[in-house]
């Protein structure tokens, strides 16, 4: 569900603006990266991704006045992945290893053998999958650096993240809770206190979480032992 649903799951991330924005220049290192469907010679590949215009997917040509709306960067982000089903797969696997048995003459396949044919059924497969098409949102505020992303599949935002990071050349970093403490005003002896939070446990006779975690300051190991 995209940003102008009435209700879609956002992941916010960090992404530091550029100090001076040449509109242009972004358009075109976005318009460079736009989706391209699967290449029919790149049989192998399994997803693909790239910007369309927020407003139609199927508009792969942006001009700045497609990108900004006051404060915010605004693009769509497609994301196409191809997979074979899994008993389908099985299915067709175990029939060409009965057939390779019976070529040989041998009663078993070893491990390299099965896995080889694993491989050969699904990349046979794989050509005849349609993709299943994603769509996101991703809006960038220039003037706080906050990402928003309309999508939390794991898969579609790593390829998000190193999209962005392509075309714009900064890394997003996720806002999750700890990085968030350094990001809504607080002192900065706040801050060292939340990072000073040590894990704890509220389940009586539960293992210390605290014991494979460091402390600092870090103590050599003669000098930890008691």
């Amino acid at each position: 569900m995209g940003l102008l649903s009435a209700s879609s799951t956002i992941t916010r991330f960090i992404a530091p603006p550029p100090a001076r924005l040449d509109r242009d220049a972004t358009a075109e290192a976005i318009s460079r990266r736009t989706f391209r469907p699967f290449d029919a010679d790149a049989v192998a590949d399994k997803q693909t991704c790239g910007w369309v215009a927020i407003h139609d997917p199927l508009a792969v040509l942006v001009e700045p006045a497609d990108l900004f709306y006051q404060q915010f960067l605004v693009i769509g982000f497609r994301f196409d992945k191809r997979a074979v089903p899994g008993k389908l797969l099985w299915l067709e696997r175990r029939r060409l290893e009965e057939e390779r048995k019976a070529e040989r003459g041998i009663p078993r396949l070893g491990a390299a053998a099965r896995r080889e044919i694993k491989d050969e059924v699904e990349a046979r497969l794989l050509v005849r999958a349609l993709p299943a098409p994603r769509l996101f949102d991703c809006a960038w505020n220039l003037d706080n650096g906050r990402v928003y992303f309309s999508g939390k599949q794991k898969a579609a935002r790593d390829a998000f993240v190193d999209l962005f990071r392509e075309t714009f050349g900064v890394q997003p970093v996720p806002l999750i809770p700890y990085l968030a403490a350094e990001h809504v005003g607080l002192t900065s002896r706040t801050v060292e206190a939340v990072r000073s939070v040590e894990p704890a446990s509220f389940v009586p006779g539960a293992a210390d979480p605290r014991a494979d975690v460091p402390h600092l300051p870090l103590l050599r190991e003669e000098e930890a032992a008691p």
